[in-house]
């Protein structure tokens, strides 16, 4: 099958838009032109192979039971995502609006699909329909899956680490001041291209925390600044604690247990999404 198709970003979410079928969607396979992925959309499961690129891309695609899904979907780790998909109608097209989930959040992109390269051409787009990026390699989905939010949306928002291990039964964090030291914050970081937010979360850590660890697997807390701007704040478990680092020339850490900690950080909705991780880590 040819799939001709337009691909735009959306800033909100339009009227009417529901709530939506969960898609995870992963791949097995990637070269130049060419992606093999598998999908769960609702109860449906399936395994697609496409080619090509931009307007015009050839793709096949049958259907796999849920326990072949469930078997092949560890292949696919560090080449997934997760997204809600709205079906919208905008005269005669089928608009299919999809609202990313986990790394991916707040992104939202929608695809229309057409007969011929003809109709895409006289295709007037409705108004929540934003810049098209149907030849824009970052917004395709394998290159969301395998490398995040292109690089335009970085200055968007913020990536922080909660660094954290256990000592006597007791949870403990790990705070660093501001680089002004007049409040107690965590480690955090723009975005960097090309790194997953894990990723980036690690490397803050180490160099305004002097500690080293691993991000815990699908958690994670979305906090809202004063500036409108998101905080995605990554739970990291503290392998070693170093004696010197980075920053430690102008920033103080400090290791506390949970309550002295959630004492010194002075933002309240800091505060409580450390709050919620926490009593994840706990549970």
């Amino acid at each position: 099958m040819i799939e001709i198709e337009r691909k735009y970003l959306v800033a909100s979410l339009p009227a009417g838009a529901g709530e939506g079928t969960q898609i995870l969607q992963g791949y097995l396979a990637l070269d130049e032109h060419r992606e093999v992925r598998i999908r769960r959309s609702g109860q449906r499961c399936s395994l697609t192979v496409k080619e090509g690129g931009g307007l015009r891309r050839k793709e096949n695609e049958v259907e796999i039971s849920p326990g072949q899904f469930q078997a092949l979907w560890p292949s696919t780790d560090g080449r997934r995502l997760e997204k809600v998909r709205c079906l919208l109608r905008h005269g005669e097209f089928a608009v299919e609006l999809d609202r990313y989930l986990g790394e991916l959040a707040p992104l939202m992109v929608a695809e229309v699909e057409f007969s011929s390269v003809e109709e895409s051409e006289r295709f007037q787009k409705p108004d929540y329909l934003g810049e098209e990026v149907t030849e824009d390699e970052g917004y395709k989905n394998r290159s969301l899956a395998l490398h995040g939010i292109p690089d335009r949306q970085l200055a968007d928002y913020q990536v922080a680490a909660l660094p954290y291990f256990f000592r006597g039964g007791q949870l403990h964090l790990v705070l660093v001041t501001n680089s002004a030291q007049t409040r107690w914050i965590l480690p955090k970081g723009q975005p960097e291209a090309g790194m997953t937010r894990q990723d980036v979360a690690v490397m803050e850590a180490m160099e305004e925390a002097g500690v080293i660890g691993s991000c815990l697997h699908g958690l994670r807390a979305t906090c809202r600044r004063e500036d409108d701007k998101s905080l995605y704040i990554y739970p990291l478990k503290v392998t070693t604690v170093l004696k010197k680092w980075p920053e430690m020339g102008w920033r103080e850490r400090a290791v506390l247990p949970l309550d002295k900690a959630l004492k010194r950080i002075t933002d309240p909705e800091l505060s409580r999404c450390v709050q919620r991780l926490a009593s994840r880590l706990l549970a």
